[in-house]
């Protein structure tokens, strides 16, 4: 079913795609000799049209009139043509299953359109990211960008039709076995159309609903669906999407068991397809051809329709088509009883396939071979037993001893032969075996360092909600003292220091410089929270590289925040907090030390309201860097050994991480 769904999709993609090539020649040369009569703005646009007109030809030169489109938007300050050029590039590298630039590209528009509140082209990145994620199998990601998308044209009322963007989603659901929805999503896309051609729009979602009906076993419901569809694309003679028709049909009625209508509408489709040199098409009917005289059993001329479908496909086909079309020949040949050549194509079936050779694959080509050898071993059996028959007439004028010695000689010879076979196929099997192995064991390294990252983006993402609280819990404790001034005044400090980390929320690390400048705000406004009653001074060592060396963020802020709230503010008296960095060989000590009341070790601490979350985050990621030292990474102690004592924390960063 899957290899159905997936045929009719990319069958549908490449026909849509090849129905428009046919005037883009004109249309380039067209483009190219107004592109030396104009300038600015004009010169931008017709640079754009070159790099979409191109993009179905050549890769490279499409992007190249892209990027000049981009960089001559930048110099004449034209940011609409800047970010238009951003997507092109992004929709190239899409459409050339060149993903991750794909998706930078599209990053870097959406940054633009969202700074001059460009909707419309938010609306295209998120429908293209949706289409991206899709196609690399992340189909979680791309709902969430097609559900975004909605969310965004109805909240907005911007004039935009979502349908296309519910039949998108349909389409995903279908892909995620979800059929509930996507059914419901086909039905909302009728429902919020508002354009001219309703009829089309209805067409086009009667087609994906006789997909999952085909997908289902449904060949019936399927049926009626595609002729209804057929016959409006009869009225738009439309005779490159009629191609795919009669193939849908032609698959429905070789599902029925219906050979003769079968027959017709496939060589109906395989004829079109001929004509419009529509070569996608053209091993669609050849495929069809094949699997319905394999199910009649006329083998012969099964043979020769999968013949012609494997030799199209040395020009044009793609790895699962070619699969697929091994796969179909080597069913023909097993059921003819033809073993090499049967064997022949598994293995090339197995060749295309992008995982590794499951056990019952293994086990298919392993009773292949062996029922080869069997066969070829009767057969040279046979051809002994008559020499053996010719000797014996010949016994009386012979000498015996030289016949005996002959079929000896000659089993020596076969199982030599046969030793040396199963030898070779040994070593085959071991070293595709090897090889098997180590890109498993790349893959488990590449996994295990993207769940290393992750973790690490994990407890970064945890600290800035706990960081953020904590300051809105300072405003709100100075307004509702009615400190209107230091409110304010904390308020702007606050927005500076939000800005400062929402600016650098998806890095895990900060350079040392922005980290202690970020420190430095924040124990500014805890001071201006406690209306000054602590001092407090910064020491940074002059052998120290701050604008070389990176530290995570946010690490050391909780350990300042602890000596504060804990140390310094429920002491009466001089308050004097102190926070070092100093340059170590292979690691950057902080220290922070206050002159607060301390801590004591055998008395037990007061019961809090709720685990605190700020240290334990910061736990965890002083742990996820002990593999990068053996030294002790944390260390905290008591000053002076009396009440009230003060507290010292240091804290060892190594450099190379």
């Amino acid at each position: 079913m899957k290899r159905i769904r997936l045929l009719i999709q990319v069958l549908f993609i490449s026909v849509m795609c090849l129905h428009l090539s046919f005037s883009q020649t004109q249309k380039i040369d067209s483009l190219q000799n107004l592109l030396k009569k104009t300038s600015d703005t004009t010169k931008v646009k017709i640079l754009r049209s070159l790099g979409m007109q191109l993009r179905g030809h050549d890769k490279e030169e499409a992007l190249e009139y892209s990027s000049q489109s981009m960089e001559l938007s930048k110099q004449i300050g034209f940011v609409k043509g800047e970010i238009k050029a951003l997507y092109d590039m992004g929709l190239t590298h899409g459409m050339t299953a060149s993903y991750a630039e794909s998706l930078d590209f599209f990053n870097r528009c959406l940054d633009l359109a969202i700074k001059h509140n460009d909707l419309d082209v938010m609306v295209d990145v998120y429908s293209s990211f949706g289409i991206v994620y899709k196609r690399i199998g992340d189909y979680p990601t791309s709902q969430a960008y097609y559900l975004k998308n909605i969310k965004l044209i109805d909240s907005l009322q911007l004039n935009r039709d979502a349908s296309y963007e519910y039949i998108n989603l349909g389409i995903l659901y279908d892909l995620m076995d979800q059929q509930e929805k996507a059914i419901e999503s086909y039905k909302k896309a009728l429902e919020v159309y508002t354009g001219p051609d309703l009829e089309s729009k209805e067409s086009m979602v009667m087609a994906n609903l006789a997909v999952i009906d085909f997908n289902n076993g449904n060949y019936e419901a399927a049926l009626e669906k595609f002729r209804k569809r057929h016959a409006y694309l009869e009225k738009q003679k439309d005779n490159v999407a009629l191609c795919t028709s009669y193939s849908n049909i032609g698959n429905c009625y070789l599902n029925l068991g219906q050979w003769n209508l079968a027959y017709d509408y496939l060589m109906k489709s395989l004829e079109l397809a001929d004509q419009l040199s529509l070569q996608q098409q053209i091993v669609a009917g050849y495929y069809g051809l094949a699997d319905l005289m394999f199910q009649q059993k006329r083998y012969k001329e099964a043979i020769e329709y999968s013949t012609k479908n494997l030799e199209v496909l040395d020009v044009i086909g793609g790895y699962d088509q070619k699969r697929e079309a091994h796969k179909m020949a080597y069913e023909i040949y097993e059921a003819m009883n033809q073993l090499p050549k049967a064997i022949h194509h598994l293995n090339q079936t197995m060749a295309y396939k992008d995982s590794l050779l499951n056990e019952t694959k293994i086990k298919e080509i392993q009773n292949l071979q062996i029922q080869h050898d069997v066969f070829i071993k009767d057969k040279e059996i046979e051809q002994n037993d008559l020499q053996l028959e010719l000797l014996n007439t010949r016994m009386v004028q012979n000498n015996r001893r030289l016949a005996y010695q002959a079929i000896i000689i000659a089993l020596l010879l076969l199982s030599s032969v046969l030793l040396y076979f199963r030898y070779r196929n040994k070593n085959k099997s071991n070293k595709m075996l090897s090889e098997k192995n180590e890109i498993i064991s790349q893959q488990k390294l590449s996994i295990e360092a993207m769940n290393e990252e992750l973790e690490k983006r994990m407890l970064r993402a945890q600290m800035n909600p706990h960081f953020i609280f904590n300051s809105l819990n300072s405003i709100q404790h100075l307004i509702n003292s009615g400190d209107k001034l230091a409110a304010l005044s904390y308020l702007n400090k606050f927005s500076k220091l939000l800005r400062q980390v929402l600016e650098s929320s998806m890095d895990v690390n900060l350079v040392l410089h922005e980290e202690i400048e970020l420190l430095k705000i924040y124990v500014e406004l805890e001071s201006l929270r406690f209306d000054d009653s602590f001092e407090y001074d910064f020491h940074i060592d002059k052998n120290l590289e701050v604008y070389e060396h990176e530290v995570p963020m946010l690490l050391v802020q909780p350990y300042i925040e602890n000596a504060i709230i804990h140390g310094l503010i429920p002491k009466e008296g001089p308050k004097q907090l102190s926070i070092s960095f100093n340059d170590l060989k292979g690691y950057i000590e902080c220290i922070i030390e206050d002159n607060g009341i301390g801590f004591n070790k055998e008395t037990k601490p007061k019961k809090s309201l709720g685990p605190s979350r700020g240290m334990s985050i910061t736990a965890k990621r002083i742990d996820a860097l002990k593999k990068f030292s053996k030294e002790k990474l944390l260390k905290i102690e008591q000053l002076n050994g009396g009440p009230e004592t003060g507290t010292r924390v240091v804290i060892l960063i190594p450099k190379e991480k």
